[in-house]
């Protein structure tokens, strides 16, 4: 918890605006892409598509840059010689979701998990 207290302010605003404007592309993207569904109306779509969309994007990106601040402050307090095997391994993952979520790309990494439709 002291780690997330340690974040400096300029960080936090700019994963927040760059979140909301990947929650934003997540709605517009869903609109322009799954146009066809024309079964439900305005009200439908923005309670049961557009909302879901933009809060597992905003917060996808926003774990992103958690993992990058993560990733960033164990590299800073462990030495070198110190570095154990484990802790090599955990920032390497928190690198690898950071570099993935920033970018906009660890939704579509969920869903590729999930269950194909039938």
């Amino acid at each position: 918890m002291e780690l997330l207290r340690e974040i400096p302010c300029w960080y936090l605003t700019s994963a927040v605006i760059w979140s909301t404007y990947q929650g934003i592309r997540g709605i517009i993207e869903h609109r322009c892409f799954h146009a066809k569904n024309n079964n439900m109306n305005q009200f439908e779509k923005v309670f049961i598509l557009y909302i879901h969309d933009f809060a597992f994007r905003f917060i996808c990106t926003m774990a992103g840059f958690f993992s990058l601040y993560v990733c960033y402050a164990l590299a800073n307090t462990t030495k070198l010689s110190e570095l154990s095997t484990g802790m090599s391994a955990i920032i390497a993952f928190s690198f690898i979701v950071g570099v993935i979520g920033v970018g906009g790309q660890l939704h579509y990494v969920i869903l590729l998990g999930k269950l194909p439709f039938k």
